[in-house]
C-alpha cells in the first residue's frame, strides 16, 4: 500500500472510532428492526485501513452489520453503504480492503465507492431523489474531514431534513481557529461550513476560548434548525489540550440516547477523556464508572431541589438536557441515603424507585 495513500492511526481516532462502533452496533438492529432499508453514508472514507493494519471507519461500519449477534441481513432487508472518497488511490484501497476482508457479501448489502468530494456526491443522490420524487431511507452519515473545507451546511440540513435521518460530525474548529488567526479567512468556505455569515462576529474575538465557545454554539444553534437534538463532545487529551469536537444531530430520543450511551462506553482511562459541552460553553466531564452516580445525583439536586417530579420527567430530563445518556437508579438511591430525596408513592423497599412514582427533593 502507498504511504501517501495510508496513515498511522492515532489514539484520539482509535477512541472516535469506538464510540462510532458501539452506536452502529445499537443503530442497526434498532432501524432495522421497523426499516426495510438502511443507509450508511461515510463522508471522507479514507482507505478503509491504517498503516498497521487497524481498520478505518467504512470496514467498521460493515463488520458491525456483518458480524452482528443478530443475523440482520436477510431479506427483505436492505443495507447500502455510501464511502465517499475524492483521492483515488485511497479509493481503490478502500475496495481491495472491502473485497480481502469481506470476499462475500450477502444480497442484501449494497456497496458503492465514490472517487469524487463529499459534495459533489451528497447533491448527485439529493439531485436523484429529487428528480423520482424519492426520500433518503433512514441513514446515519458520518461525516469526518480532515479540515472544514467541502461540507457545506446545506448538505447538513438536507440530510436531516429526511425521516430518521442522523448525522455525526467531527467539526475541526482547530483548524478553523487557525485560519481565523490569520487574514486569510475564506470567508466564502465559512459562511458554506456554518451556513450563516454569523461567524463574522465571531473571528475577532481575541480570547480564543471564548471565541472556540460562540464558535461551537454558533453552530450547534444551526444544526438545531433542523434537528431536535443535538450534543457535542470534545476529546480532551491529558495535558487538557481538545483534539477535536464531535457533533451528534437526530430527530429522535432513542437515537440521542443511544449515542450518549456510546460515548460513555468508552473507556476513559486511556490517554483521552470525553467532556459533553452544553452551549453555554459548560463542560461536563464524562466520568469514571464509580463517579458517575455521584454526578448524575448532584446534577439533579442542584436542577430541581425544593421541587417535586415524576420518575419520567427526571428520565427525559436526563436524556434532553444532561450528558447522562439515561436516568440511573443508584444515583436516586445516592440522593435518598443523604436525605436530599423522598419518595411520596408507595413502594415495597427503600432505594427503588418503579415506574410513576412521585420524587421529591428536598431543600
Amino acid at each position: 500500500m502507498a504511504d501517501l495513500a495510508t496513515w498511522v492511526k492515532e489514539p484520539h481516532t482509535d477512541a472516535k472510532h469506538r464510540i462510532l462502533e458501539a452506536y452502529l452496533n445499537a443503530w442497526y438492529p434498532i432501524l432495522s428492526s421497523r426499516q426495510n432499508r438502511l443507509v450508511y453514508i461515510d463522508g471522507f472514507a479514507g482507505p478503509g485501513v491504517y498503516v498497521k493494519g487497524e481498520d478505518g471507519s467504512p470496514i467498521i461500519a460493515l463488520r458491525c452489520l456483518l458480524e452482528h449477534s443478530h443475523d440482520l441481513c436477510k431479506p427483505p432487508k436492505e443495507f447500502v453503504f455510501i464511502f465517499v472518497e475524492k483521492d483515488a488511490e485511497r479509493s481503490k484501497i478502500l475496495g481491495e480492503t472491502i473485497k480481502e476482508r469481506f470476499p462475500e457479501l450477502p444480497e442484501s448489502v449494497k456497496v458503492g465507492i465514490y472517487s469524487v468530494d463529499f459534495k459533489t456526491a451528497m447533491d448527485s443522490l439529493l439531485a436523484a431523489l429529487d428528480k423520482e420524487e424519492k426520500r433518503l431511507a433512514p441513514t446515519f452519515a458520518f461525516i469526518d474531514p480532515f479540515g472544514y473545507s467541502g461540507l457545506p451546511f446545506y448538505l447538513i440540513q438536507r440530510i436531516l431534513g429526511f425521516r430518521s435521518c442522523e448525522v455525526f460530525i467531527n467539526f475541526a474548529y482547530n483548524s478553523i481557529n487557525r485560519f481565523l488567526e490569520t487574514e486569510d479567512n475564506r470567508e466564502e468556505t465559512f459562511d458554506a461550513l456554518f451556513g450563516t455569515t454569523e461567524w463574522r462576529k465571531i473571528r475577532d474575538i481575541k480570547d480564543k476560548e471564548e471565541r472556540n465557545r460562540q464558535l461551537i454554539a454558533l453552530y450547534s444553534s444551526q444544526l438545531k434548525t433542523s434537528a431536535k437534538y443535538v450534543r457535542s463532545f470534545e476529546m480532551i487529551d491529558n495535558l487538557g489540550r481538545v483534539s477535536y469536537h464531535l457533533f451528534f444531530a437526530t430527530n429522535h430520543k432513542a437515537g440521542f440516547r443511544q449515542m450518549k450511551s456510546a460515548m460513555w462506553s468508552v473507556d476513559q482511562r486511556g490517554s483521552f477523556r470525553f467532556a459533553d459541552t452544553t452551549d453555554a460553553g459548560q463542560r461536563f466531564l464524562i466520568s469514571y464508572e464509580e463517579t458517575k452516580f455521584r454526578d448524575q445525583a448532584d446534577t439533579l439536586y442542584n436542577r430541581f431541589a425544593g421541587h417535586t417530579l415524576l420518575l419520567q420527567q427526571l428520565e427525559d430530563y436526563c436524556i434532553e438536557e444532561t450528558a447522562f445518556p439515561y436516568l440511573w437508579k443508584g444515583s436516586l438511591k445516592i440522593l435518598e441515603n443523604d436525605g436530599r430525596l423522598s419518595v411520596t408513592t408507595d413502594r415495597k423497599k427503600k432505594g427503588t424507585f418503579p415506574d410513576g412514582c412521585v420524587i421529591c427533593f428536598n431543600k
